[in-house]
């Protein structure tokens, strides 16, 4: 177990390092920057990284603010949207892969993997337009862009305007509350899709090859409805092996939620660094990927020790790698 932990803490490490590097060449590509970092590569990035350790990631060129206050002031908008997809994908995709795998030589469970198949290929850049045109032109409450309407006013607390919303003391709260999440209704759907039909598909193939063992043919001779077999056998041996593939998910995730912010006006990190790249603001690009590299790199070890305390298996591994 413990030559297990020092070898992914070493490859922490080195993938650490690997972003460090990329993010410094970014920093470098703004002239003064690398003026400021000569004569040598090594004292430039040794005084970079000091500067990481410290939680300085320096002052944007545009407004000359913190990039540590701007990166926290948009980063919890993103994440918000990424939150609320996974979870409706999980609460959608969980039992329509089981349905499917029940009627895996059916018509039915045939056209669910079918379905999971194209959504998957659907691109959302294409997608998230014509979503907000067909629910601008038929005037769905749903087709509004931005977090919530200009003139309300949320105190920040969490940065999760579906949060903080709750804490404010107006006449009108409740219709705050409604524009909120009538704001935020539109992009969630959008960003639904991907991660639904991914979990619809890894569920299905999972739940199918349970379905398959001999323990559950018993069950089913003993009587067992569907619903009970899904959820004393299925959900125990379905969920933890999805843990690992719910992170790529949750990545995949991220990176198109900062694909449709611009759509949807979705003040995120995605519009905030396409922003700095519009404008060659280096230093919020060099930050901004730094920020996200290390979120994904959290959220990997964080999967990790899911899987180490669902998975009996795998922490019995631990001791024999």
């Amino acid at each position: 177990m413990l030559l297990h932990f020092l070898r992914r803490t070493l490859l922490t490490l080195i993938t650490l390092f690997i972003l460090s590097l990329i993010s410094y060449h970014i920093l470098m590509r703004d002239p003064l920057n690398a003026i400021l970092a000569k004569p040598h590569f090594y004292s430039g990035y040794l005084n970079y990284m000091q500067h990481l350790f410290s939680g300085d990631l320096g002052i944007s060129y545009l407004d000359g603010q913190p990039l540590l206050d701007q990166i926290l002031a948009v980063f919890p908008a993103t994440i918000e949207l990424c939150i609320f997809a996974l979870f409706l994908a999980m609460l959608l995709g969980l039992p329509l892969g089981f349905w499917g795998a029940f009627n895996a030589k059916h018509w039915l469970g045939k056209s669910i993997r079918f379905g999971s198949a194209f959504g998957i290929s659907l691109p959302i850049f294409w997608i998230a337009p014509i979503a907000l045109y067909f629910a601008a032109s038929y005037q769905w409450e749903i087709s509004a862009i931005g977090q919530y309407y200009p003139l309300y006013q949320i105190k920040t607390i969490t940065g999760f305007a579906s949060i903080d919303v709750w804490f404010g003391e107006h006449p009108y709260q409740l219709k705050i509350i409604q524009n909120v999440f009538q704001h935020l209704a539109l992009p969630v759907l959008v960003l639904t899709i991907a991660p639904l039909m991914e979990i619809i598909q890894l569920t299905q193939n999972r739940a199918e090859k349970v379905l398959s063992e001999n323990y559950v043919k018993v069950a089913e001779t003993r009587g067992w409805s569907k619903v009970k077999i899904a959820r004393i056998i299925l959900l125990r041996n379905t969920l933890p092996p999805l843990i690992p593939q719910l992170t790529r998910t949750f990545t995949m995730l991220l990176a198109m939620c900062m694909l449709i912010e611009n759509i949807f006006s979705w003040p995120g990190i995605g519009q905030w660094l396409i922003n700095a790249v519009e404008q060659q603001d280096y230093n919020a690009i060099s930050a901004g990927m730094m920020i996200i590299g290390l979120f994904i790199i959290l959220i990997n070890m964080f999967s990790g020790f899911l899987m180490f305390i669902s998975d009996p298996f795998n922490r019995k591994g631990w001791y024999v790698r």
